[in-house]
């Protein structure tokens, strides 16, 4: 057996086996440019179909384009914020409240209205109760919460029911914390 290769020159390098991979690469990345070109021209295509879609539609809203009537505008307007003040109506936390104030009102004393004004954050109390005692527990038990501030009492009136049956009507304003 004769050997040709002399190891001592020079680093060997099998050749053809080099050169078929080179060419398996070059296979390969000849194959993911024509897939990707194939893409490229695949999305420009769409893009060019978009576009003159997107032309055709402003040519017809521009054409059957109308002007709504102010009236018939400021009626649409007006809807829409009673349906908005509705919502906003609907989603305030009545049950919070009612429970707010079941931990301060005390027995004897019946609230008759409750308003609460959400922007502002204030609530307005009116009701009736037997005694002034009831309506001072009522008040002292409203400073002590810490739900309740800038407590007022806006009106206190006697008033009878019948001969023998006598009462308070008061009326209560504050800022609640909702």
């Amino acid at each position: 057996m004769r050997l040709t290769i002399n190891l001592a020159t020079r680093t060997y390098i099998n050749r053809g086996q080099l050169n078929l991979l080179f060419a398996v690469v070059f296979v390969i990345l000849i194959a993911f440019s024509a897939v990707n070109i194939i893409e490229i021209s695949s999305n420009w295509g769409e893009a060019d179909r978009i576009n003159s879609e997107l032309r055709a539609l402003e040519q017809k809203s521009s054409t059957k384009g109308r002007n709504v009537p102010e009236a018939e505008y400021q009626n649409l307007v007006s809807r829409i914020r009673f349906a908005n003040g509705v919502i906003y109506r609907k989603s305030f936390n009545w049950l919070g409240l009612l429970e707010m104030l079941e931990n301060v009102v005390p027995e004897g004393i019946s609230l008759s209205a409750i308003e609460p004004d959400t922007k502002k954050k204030a609530l307005k109390l009116t009701g009736t109760t037997s005694s002034f005692a009831n309506l001072r527990k009522l008040l002292e038990n409203m400073e002590g919460s810490s739900n309740f501030s800038d407590i007022y009492l806006l009106s206190q009136n006697d008033t009878k029911v019948g001969e023998a049956q006598k009462g308070i009507t008061f009326s209560i304003s504050c800022q609640v914390k909702i």
